[in-house]
């Protein structure tokens, strides 16, 4: 069954939203917890499960909405969707005759996979439902972990298309969309103001020539730009945003995966000279996290930030930054001003294979699709929603909230994006990309050095493998 929606609206088209090509869609990361000093990344290694699961993956997904489904379903979601799970706890528990237990992994993108991997290499039935980053449906699909997710009443119908091919392999369903992402650069409005700037950075330089001036004018001490450099899948994003915004590219037009090129190596110099040279982002940062630099820029001593959408909601309620700040496109080299530099990303619902409670999974995935769910999402978790229609201010007119703010902001970044390399091996790829550039960062090697490594171990892993 898919749980009741009292509004049935019209499809309606986003305009202008189609981000990114359907044979390199790829993911992002979602944050790594509420907890720390703004300076953790958590490695959420998890100890797999011993269940032995059925494996059958073959609910129905049909149900009749009579609390035809019973029992307990696990739910593991990444911990910056905490308060969402709660929602989904709520709305489950209610509606249907089983109870939902959320559980979140302390971790970025890259260790929540790990944990995955745990439970599968167990075969583990301890979970029957997770969060799925949109670089893993390949490899998940492929390695038999994912089990097929049914759609009796057309969600992805009404859903952009991007978020849906992340999730389709040899066109059957794979997992339910339930946000999708683009990162931007948040910004304090009131230090630019005070400092004599109207508008924030549109390039490179001009960022750093404006921190520079608000950190040199001010009394206080901040940071100038933080962002995610550590060793985890966030630093491979940021990577790719300044290669992007370069012009530089990671194919080669023959099938083959790139990074030491000129432009990889200059992107790569610019996030070390940001710390060593310019002195803008604080040598903490190759050991940063995801919400860790949320949490640093929410305390108020932090001019420019690059992050997700979730944030801009944890800004509103009584922040030192509340009413403070803004959001926009990340800047670009130079020349390069049109390049489409922010990462595209989001998760999808996807069903353990090994779950022996398909049926109340099912559940679940057929809510999470909903304009219900999706609504909730984007009105009070600040998630840009999978829904075509809820981009439109036709939608919210019929709606009990009002449009969030940062749908029209972000949906402009959205159109700016590009994606990963979308191979069943990215895990792997971008494991040596984060981890050869945190070496960098890190001035254990030259940025050159660096990429030249990455390069040799992508040749004989991936390229030659």
């Amino acid at each position: 069954m898919v749980w009741k929606d009292d509004t049935v609206r019209r499809r309606q088209i986003l305009k202008g939203a189609s981000v990114g090509g359907a044979a390199l869609i790829a993911g992002c990361t979602g944050g790594n917890g509420n907890g720390g000093n703004g300076n953790g990344n958590g490695d959420g290694n998890g100890n797999g499960g011993n269940g032995n699961g059925n494996g059958d993956g073959n609910g129905d997904g049909n149900g009749n909405g009579d609390g035809s489904v019973s029992g307990t379903i696990n739910f593991v979601h990444i911990s910056s969707f905490e308060p969402s799970a709660g929602d989904f706890k709520e709305a489950y528990d209610s509606q249907t005759g089983a109870t939902l237990e959320a559980q979140s992994t302390p971790a970025e993108s890259s260790s929540t996979r790990e944990y995955y991997v745990n439970q599968f290499a167990a075969q583990s039935s301890e979970f029957d439902v997770g969060m799925m980053d949109v670089v893993w449906p390949a490899e998940f699909v492929n390695a038999g972990w994912a089990a097929e997710v049914n759609d009796p009443n057309g969600l992805t119908d009404e859903m952009l298309e991007t978020p849906v091919e992340t999730v389709t392999i040899d066109d059957s369903l794979y997992g339910m969309p339930m946000f999708t992402d683009a990162n931007g650069l948040y910004y304090r409005t009131d230090l630019l103001e005070e400092a004599g700037y109207d508008e924030p950075p549109s390039t490179y330089m001009e960022l750093v020539n404006i921190a520079q001036d608000v950190m040199e004018q001010s009394d206080e001490d901040l940071n100038g730009y933080i962002w995610q450099g550590g060793s985890n899948e966030g630093l491979t994003i940021m990577w790719l945003n300044w290669l992007w915004g370069m012009g530089g590219s990671v194919h080669d037009g023959d099938g083959n995966l790139v990074v030491n090129t000129q432009e990889g190596v200059d992107a790569l110099q610019h996030a070390v000279d940001l710390i060593y040279e310019y002195e803008i982002t604080p040598q903490s940062i190759p050991s940063s996290g995801t919400d860790g630099n949320r949490q640093t820029f929410q305390q108020g001593s932090t001019i420019f930030m690059r992050n997700w959408p979730y944030a801009y909601s944890l800004f509103q309620d009584d922040t030192p930054v509340t009413d403070k700040f803004a959001v926009t496109t990340m800047p670009t080299a130079e020349g390069h001003e049109d390049a489409n530099n922010s990462c595209i990303g989001g998760w999808s619902l996807f069903i353990n294979n090994f779950s022996e409670n398909v049926d109340a999974a099912q559940e679940l995935a057929n809510y999470v699709g909903t304009a219900e769910a999706q609504e909730q999402l984007a009105a009070e978790r600040s998630r840009l929603p999978v829904r075509a229609d809820l981009y439109e201010d036709s939608y919210w007119e019929d709606s009990d909230a009002d449009k969030p703010a940062f749908l029209d902001r972000f949906s402009e970044i959205l159109n700016r994006t590009s994606a990963r390399p979308a191979i069943p091996s990215y895990s792997q790829w971008s494991n040596i990309v984060y981890t050869e550039c945190n070496n960098a960062l890190t001035e254990q090697k030259t940025p050159q050095e660096a990429l030249d490594d990455a390069q040799d171990q992508i040749d004989s892993d991936i390229n030659e493998g």
